[in-house]
């Protein structure tokens, strides 16, 4: 039995154990948060969100870039994968910008970069589970109206299928 208190500003009941048990954990510990990158000012922020979560609670950061994958129409109504050269120097310049990133944040801050190829929101996923991840920190260019209808939302799609929690950060006004 506990003891319940009612708050008027919430307009709810508060119930407070009363036994001698040890107190539950109210989260799980942070110990790994994914930050996924498409390197836009909305993301920087979002970076800047979980360099400082993942400092000041002593957790790794996984910065994640995805590169999509480049197919173009064949006239036989199949897909074709293109330009090889074109995806090594993707590669390249996100390897690079990946490194600016975590170059530009607190050494305190231990970070780890990983590039992927594919569908964001699958490898976002992907990179979550596999990394075991507590917590995905993600930018969010918040689209509404039709371009919301015919797009979708990389970040309404991860925080929807996410094994975890999921932060999105808005660039303020």
């Amino acid at each position: 039995m506990g003891v319940s208190t009612f708050t008027p500003r919430s307009k709810c009941y508060l119930t407070t154990p009363v036994d001698e048990q040890e107190p539950k954990e109210a989260m799980t510990k942070i110990r790994r948060i994914v930050c996924p990158t498409d390197f836009s000012p909305t993301a920087r922020i979002a970076i800047d969100y979980a360099a400082e979560m993942a400092r000041s609670l002593g957790a790794e950061m996984v910065l994640l870039h995805v590169v999509p994958e480049l197919s173009y129409p064949t006239r036989s109504f199949g897909m074709a994968t293109a330009f090889p050269h074109l995806r090594e120097e993707l590669h390249k310049r996100a390897s690079e910008e990946l490194e600016a990133e975590r170059a530009r944040l607190d050494p305190a801050t231990k970070v780890t970069t990983e590039l992927r190829d594919g569908v964001s929101h699958e490898q976002v996923l992907e990179c979550a589970h596999a990394q075991k991840a507590d917590l995905i920190v993600m930018g969010t260019h918040g689209h509404t109206g039709l371009t919301h209808l015919v797009l979708g939302s990389t970040a309404e799609r991860i925080v929807r299928m996410a094994d975890c929690p999921v932060m999105t950060v808005r660039t303020p006004k």
